[in-house]
């Protein structure tokens, strides 16, 4: 793949990862005045407050950060058909690969932050960091689901590990049959 694409794809990549996260800090209601939240929202207000005006929340989710991690996934790729040479640009593609990018995104961030969890807890366990705060506010809801399906356990928490790999089956599901389910339906 040409480098500039690459390049291009991680830096778009972080902004999704912050637009996600603050769409996150906004539903599981997050500390906003941590330093974290305070980064976020200020490098998504400028794009996120006139798509507000626009679209309004709905019961209680910030349709307008996911409108705008969509709306930038779909630029992002735009603008790799634009420099690749010799790809045709499909409509169709380009709308359903988005949304399958916006869930891949979404599931690459929490598989991130639970590993980021897991590794502080073997680091500095008991610690506090303003960062590693946030970032468990975000990740417990999803960690604790899979707590309450196994057995309670003294020793380890294998609760982000099956969390992990329940994210990761779902990642790469995505990839093996949604993927190859999109070219059918495009082409």
């Amino acid at each position: 793949m040409n480098p500039f694409i690459e390049i291009v794809d991680i830096l778009v990549g972080l902004y999704i990862t912050i637009i996600l996260l603050r769409f996150f800090l906004q539903y599981f209601r997050a500390d906003f005045y941590n330093p974290l939240s305070q980064l976020v929202v200020k490098a998504t207000d400028p794009l996120i407050k006139p798509i507000r005006k626009i679209v309004p929340g709905f019961g209680g989710i910030d349709v307008s950060s996911l409108l705008l991690a969509y709306i930038v996934i779909l630029l992002k790729l735009l603008f790799i058909f634009a420099i690749s040479a010799g790809t045709e640009l499909n409509i169709i593609y380009l709308v359903l690969y988005s949304i399958v990018d916006l869930v891949q995104s979404i599931i690459r961030l929490f598989l991130f932050m639970i590993l980021v969890r897991v590794i502080i807890s073997w680091i500095s366990p008991g610690g506090y960091s303003p960062i590693i705060s946030v970032i468990g506010q975000i990740s417990e809801p999803v960690v604790a689901k899979f707590r309450k399906m196994l057995p309670p356990s003294q020793v380890i928490d294998l609760a982000p590990m099956v969390a992990s790999l329940f994210l990761f089956f779902i990642y790469k599901s995505i990839n093996y049959w949604g993927v190859p389910l999109i070219i059918q339906i495009a082409y």
